[in-house]
């Protein structure tokens, strides 16, 4: 399997990328749907918080990593020849739109987490502090119990699950109309078992 991708098929780190951030993403984003609509247990909820923030600041960081290795290698595996303009169009917007919801929602999560009453050291008797796996403090960009901000950033935190959980469904349908109805080797391409012939 080789480093660097070439016009034909994706290199491992692109495939590593991929896969773990797919498996990320749906993660948190389950794990955020329950908190926020099923989970009634307030200590359940902080502890869940404070592992959902974690986990979204490793999101973010290998979003930045991904982003580094696609400018450190630009080359991309060529789109099947005879697809059509709105085919293509739709694929790029589709893409540009992940890569994008990538970056909100890990930003718009620790700004909402920065603004909240919970953040404020003299309101309440155990301050929920930003911290990552219980190792290291994220810096707060905001001052505390700012509940306008909060809202603010809530709300895009929120609608920008419902738009990634749209793409997401978009992109794996792409996927399995060019694997079972296209047959080329889009799919393929990017298993980290598939070969392309």
């Amino acid at each position: 399997m080789s480093l660097k991708n070439t016009r034909t098929r994706w290199g491992w780190p692109a495939k590593v990328f991929h896969w773990v951030m797919a498996l990320l993403i749906i993660g948190l984003a389950l794990v955020g749907t329950y908190m926020a609509n099923f989970l009634s247990d307030m200590f359940l909820q902080i502890e869940l918080t404070q592992i959902h923030k974690s986990f979204g600041f490793v999101a973010f960081t290998l979003a930045v990593l991904r982003v580094l290795w696609r400018w450190a290698n630009p080359v991309t595996p060529a789109l099947p020849e005879g697809q059509s303009a709105w085919e293509r169009g739709a694929a790029h917007l589709t893409h540009y739109g992940l890569y994008a919801l990538m970056f909100v929602m890990p930003l718009s999560g620790w700004l909402m987490a920065s603004a909240s009453p919970l953040n404020d050291a003299n309101a309440y008797p155990v301050q929920i502090k930003n911290m990552v796996f219980g190792l290291f403090e994220l810096p707060d960009p905001i001052a505390p119990s700012d509940k306008e901000l909060e809202a603010l950033f809530h709300t895009i935190h929120a609608y920008s699950s419902y738009l990634l959980a749209a793409l997401l469904l978009l992109h794996i349908g792409g996927a399995l109309k060019h694997h079972f109805v296209d047959r080329d080797s889009v799919l393929r391409r990017m298993l980290p078992w598939g070969r392309v012939d």
